[in-house]
Order: structure tokens, then sequence, then C-alpha cells
């Protein structure tokens, strides 16, 4: 597992912008192969983008995105995700580490990330930020052990999170005990196989939510709760509301955005 690559309270009154030396070593992001930098501060504006980054949104240089939020780059319905787990860290004052995550790219297709999140502090020890990072989880695969030892099982899990799996079948499929099992996916994604189950069915619920006029009870058919209530425990556990009051508030959300934002989706040459 790539670790985290900030510590988990980093004071953001520390980072001197012009400091040449500082700067050196936010330029070691630079190097790492699909892995996206950011820092944010509290009103979700960007301060610091690394190279993968910039090239994913297509900005030159700092000047470029300085001062821009997540709405200049990304579509609506991204941004609300994105704006919820920011105002989680910020006031929780915890860090939301290697979260799997779906994005959609501009093709039907869709690409699977891995997600970490931690505030920023300031000199008073408030939070006056935020910074993450997200990596392509097929290079995680490539990438890191254990992730290489569970891909067929995470694997089969994307593709048939809508059926009836069973955790002693996905250890099978990589030939671990169950036991083994769980410790990877605890060691890669802070989850357990059946709460990383459940995340990837609340995510696909999110976007049905977000994304069809579906009934609550036919998004629960779709993604593999089965029924409506068990659907609703789950996504409140989860998300903290339930799928109504979700929805509701994406649909406040949306009727605040300015006109003129540019929708973005990341393109499916991510791989």
């Amino acid at each position: 597992m790539i670790p985290s690559p900030l510590p988990s309270h980093f004071r953001i009154d520390e980072i001197d912008f012009n400091n040449h030396n500082l700067m050196g070593i936010f330029s070691l992001f630079d190097l790492l192969p699909k892995v996206y930098f950011y820092i944010k501060d509290t009103q979700g504006r960007f301060l610091w983008m690394n190279e993968s980054l910039r090239n994913l949104l297509g900005i030159q240089d700092r000047e470029g995105y300085l001062g821009k939020t997540d709405l200049d780059y990304f579509s609506p319905d991204l941004v609300f995700l994105y704006l919820r787990e920011d105002h989680e860290v910020i006031s929780t004052r915890q860090a939301i580490l290697n979260q799997p995550w779906i994005v959609p790219g501009r093709s039907l297709a869709t690409k699977w990330f891995i997600s970490s999140k931690i505030p920023l502090f300031d000199a008073q020890n408030r939070v006056c930020g935020t910074a993450g990072v997200m990596r392509s989880l097929s290079h995680e695969y490539e990438a890191t052990y254990p992730a290489v030892e569970i891909k067929k099982a995470v694997d089969y899990i994307f593709e048939h999170y809508t059926e009836r799996i069973d955790i002693e079948h996905l250890a099978s499929l990589v030939f671990l005990s169950r036991r083994q099992l769980e410790r990877h996916f605890q060691q890669i994604f802070h989850l357990s196989p059946k709460d990383f189950i459940c995340k990837i069915r609340i995510d696909a619920a999110i976007r049905l939510l977000i994304d069809s006029d579906l009934s609550i009870t036919q998004v629960a058919l779709e993604t593999g709760f089965y029924d409506n209530s068990y659907l609703t425990r789950q996504f409140k556990r989860m998300v903290g509301l339930s799928p109504l009051q979700f929805r509701k508030k994406y649909a406040s959300f949306q009727q605040k955005i300015p006109n003129e934002s540019t929708p973005f989706r990341l393109e499916s040459s991510e791989s």
C-alpha cells in the first residue's frame, strides 16, 4: 500500500509557495506516476496541484488554477461528492484514507481510484484547508503488495456487485483464507471485504440517485441491495443521509451552480 504522502497534521501556514527548497520537495509529487496531488483552502479553492493533475485538467502553470474550485473543472455531480468529503474532513478534523472512488469518463466507461484526504491546520490549530491524493487503482495493482494479491477478488466485486457475493468465494478466487483476505482489504482500503462491497454498491446507488429518476426501490434492485429498507439503512450508515435526503440535497446543490460552470470528467486515457 502506498501511504498518504502528508502527515495527518500538516500546517498550511508553514507553506511558503515562494520557497524554492519547499517547492522542490513539492515537485517530487510530479515524479509519481498516475498520482494526483492537490492542496485546497477551506473554501475549496486550489492552492497547489502537481503536474499530473495539471496535465489531466489541461492547466499549464499555477496561475491557471490558483483560486479556482472543483466546479471549474468537474461536473456538478462529482463536485457535490467532493465537497461532501471536504466538509467531513474539515468538520471532523480527521483524515479519510484509501477510499475507493468511481470516476466516470466522457465515454460510458468508469475508472476506479484510491483517494486519501487530510485536514490542514494553521498556527492556532484551526482547520484551514485540505490536501489530498488520488491514484489509479489499476496502477495500484501494478505497484504494490498486497494489492496485487487481491486483484482478482476486487475485479470480481466490480463486475458482480449487483449480485450476491460470498466472501469465502472471493477468498478462494485469490487462494487466500478468509482471514488473509480481510487483512489485505483492511491494509489497502481500511474496510472489510463486506464493507468494501457495500461501499461499491453505495457509490453505484449514488450515481443512480444523481443521474436517473429511478425510485429508491428501483435503485436498490439495480445495485445489489434487493430492497428499499436495506439500501436505506446502509446508505445512512455510510453517507449519513437517507437516499431520498441525498437526492434532495443534490437537487438543491444543482440550483445554486452558476450557469457558466464548465463540467469536466476524467478521460478514458487514465488506465
